[in-house]
C-alpha cells in the first residue's frame, strides 16, 4: 500500500492505494479551505489513523518541481519532500508534476478506460511514446516514453506557452487571457479561459456579461447559446492545434490523452471531427499525425492510479 495524493489548483484529493490502483479511504479537499498542503495531510491522517502499512507516498502537485520542492503555480503553496517524509516517519515520498501522474498512469490504461476521438484505436500494451494532456483548472502536459523495457515520465509547463493567433477575424485569442495572465496557452485552454472568452462573444453579441459564469456553465449552454456555441469552436480549434503541436514536439506516435474537467465536458459537445481536422494538418507531417489517436480518459482519479503505479525508490 502506499498513500497517494494530487494536489491541483482547485482540489486536493488524497487515497491509500494498493499496486494495482486500487483506491481506498478517497478524500477531496478544497484547497481554498486549507493554508497548505501538509494541512491537508495532517487532517487526512486523522481520519485514517495508522498507515504503518504503507511503504511509500506518491504526490503528484500542480507546478514545476525543483529537486525536492514543487511551488504550486495556481495557488503559490509549496511542498517539500523532506518535510512530507519526516511527517511520516521517514516514509520514502516521491514528488512528481500532477501531469506527470498521469502520464505515469497512461501504459496501465484499458480500453474501456478510455473514449476515442477520432483516428486509430490505440494500441495495448503500449510500446510508444504517449502524451497526457490536461485541460481543467489549468493547462499541463506530460509525456510517458518506454526506454529499455521501462517506463519513464517527462513533465513539462505546455500551459506557459506563448499562444499563437488563430486568424479568426471576429476576435484574437491572443488577448482573450489577457485579465488572467497573458496570451498563454492557458489563458485561453482553461475554465478561466473559456469562461473569458465566452463573456467576450457574448458582449459583442448583445452587450450582456454574466460575471459569474463558469467554464462548465458554457459548455452546457452550447446546443442553445450563439455565444456559447461559438466559444466550443474556437476552443475545439486552439485545442487541437495546441495538442498536435504538443504531440509533434514529444513524438508522441502512441496517442495523445486527454483529461480534466474542462476536456470532459468540451468532449460531450465538441465536433469531433472538425477538432481532427485541425489537429492532423501538420505539412509534411500531416499522413503520420492521421495515425496518432486522440482520446479522452474516462477512468476516475486517473492521477492517483498513476501515482499508485509509478516506481518510488527506497
Amino acid at each position: 500500500m502506499r498513500l497517494v495524493a494530487d494536489v491541483g489548483g482547485t482540489n486536493v484529493r488524497v487515497a491509500l492505494a494498493d499496486e494495482t490502483g486500487s483506491l481506498a479511504s478517497r478524500v477531496t479537499y478544497r484547497g481554498a479551505d486549507f493554508t497548505s498542503f501538509a494541512e491537508v495531510l495532517t487532517t487526512y491522517l486523522k481520519m485514517v489513523g495508522d498507515i504503518k502499512h504503507c511503504s511509500a507516498c506518491a504526490i503528484g502537485a500542480a507546478g514545476p518541481v525543483d529537486g525536492d520542492r514543487v511551488r504550486l503555480t495556481n495557488t503559490g503553496w509549496a511542498i517539500d519532500r523532506t518535510e512530507i517524509s519526516t511527517k511520516l516517519s521517514g516514509m520514502p515520498v516521491a514528488l512528481v508534476n500532477d501531469l506527470e501522474a498521469v502520464a505515469a498512469a497512461l501504459p496501465h490504461l484499458a480500453a474501456d478506460d478510455v473514449d476515442v476521438l477520432g483516428g486509430p484505436v490505440p494500441l495495448w500494451p503500449a510500446h510508444r511514446t504517449m502524451l497526457a494532456v490536461n485541460v481543467g483548472t489549468g493547462f499541463g502536459a506530460a509525456s510517458a516514453i518506454l526506454r529499455g523495457g521501462s517506463w519513464w515520465t517527462c513533465p513539462s509547463e505546455a500551459g506557459h506557452m506563448t499562444l499563437g493567433s488563430s486568424g479568426t477575424p471576429e476576435v484574437d485569442l491572443t488577448q482573450v487571457g489577457t485579465r488572467i495572465g497573458g496570451a498563454s496557452i492557458e489563458s485561453l485552454l482553461s475554465g478561466k479561459g473559456v469562461a473569458a472568452l465566452y463573456k467576450r462573444l457574448a458582449q459583442a453579441d448583445d452587450g450582456s456579461i454574466d460575471a459569474k459564469i463558469e467554464a462548465g456553465d458554457v459548455l452546457a449552454r452550447a446546443r442553445n447559446d450563439a455565444a456559447a456555441a461559438r466559444t466550443v469552436q474556437l476552443l475545439t480549434a486552439s485545442f487541437a492545434r495546441v495538442a498536435g503541436d504538443l504531440a509533434l514536439a514529444s513524438a508522441a506516435w502512441g496517442g495523445v490523452y486527454l483529461c480534466g474537467s474542462v476536456a470532459l465536458g468540451w468532449s460531450a459537445v465538441a465536433d469531433i471531427d472538425r477538432f481532427r481536422v485541425e489537429f492532423t494538418q501538420k505539412g509534411a507531417m500531416s499522413s503520420r499525425m492521421q495515425e496518432v489517436p486522440t482520446v479522452i480518459i474516462r477512468r476516475k482519479d486517473v492521477a492517483l492510479f498513476g501515482l499508485a503505479k509509478m516506481a518510488i525508490s527506497h
